[in-house]
């Protein structure tokens, strides 16, 4: 299943930054929300939701901030600029059943994104989100993947039932320099590994 993806992703990766001095990398998730509402699920909105506040991926030198976005009016994911990850606030939340999903630049605005090594990351990584109530959700990495951006797992990114998991979406694959986009996007699958409480210093 993952045959090649490695030298894939790593191509991809290069040309992000032999593009990062270009007007940017436009990050499209095609139309891949149009199935999903637009409104919190009530299945979503009917539990405490603690919203994810940032993200930290050792293996990658990553900290970065999160924020929530929803969809543009064509129908695609918004996303926000270079230096944030944005949580898609209408599917589920860390710590609930379904999908958390986090997406980010590989570049824009001639500057490197925050997800512009994410291609690098192995199975058996560790993600920390770090939600609005100070608590972490430690994540293991399960599944690297790239799909055509017409071609991504509907039911299985954005939903907000069945198991927990993390995913992480960014550009990657081969690159159309005629419209300044990746043809495919990479997509990260993590599962829930530990909760750690939020720190209160020193008592």
């Amino acid at each position: 299943m993952f045959a090649g993806i490695g030298a894939f992703v790593v191509a991809g990766v290069m040309v992000a930054r032999n593009y990062i001095n270009g007007d940017g990398v436009v990050l499209i998730v095609d139309r891949a929300t149009g199935a999903t509402p637009t409104t919190i699920p009530t299945d979503a909105a009917s539990v405490d939701r603690s919203s994810p506040r940032s993200i930290r991926i050792g293996d990658l030198e990553l900290d970065n901030e999160v924020r929530a976005v929803g969809v543009e009016e064509d129908g695609e994911l918004e996303v926000p600029d270079e230096t944030e990850v944005g949580w898609y606030k209408y599917g589920s939340a860390p710590g609930l059943p379904g999908s958390t999903v986090l997406a980010a630049h590989v570049s824009w605005n001639r500057k490197i994104g925050p997800f512009h090594q994410l291609g690098n990351l192995e199975p058996g990584a560790e993600v920390d989100v770090v939600a609005d109530d100070g608590s972490t959700r430690v994540y293991k990495v399960v599944e690297r993947a790239v799909y055509d951006k017409d071609e991504l797992p509907v039911d299985r990114i954005w939903r907000t039932t069945g198991d927990e998991t993390l995913v992480l979406i960014t550009c990657g694959g081969s690159y159309n320099p005629n419209i300044r986009r990746y043809r495919q996007n990479i997509v990260i699958y993590a599962v829930p590994v530990a909760e750690l409480a939020p720190d209160t210093g020193p008592a």
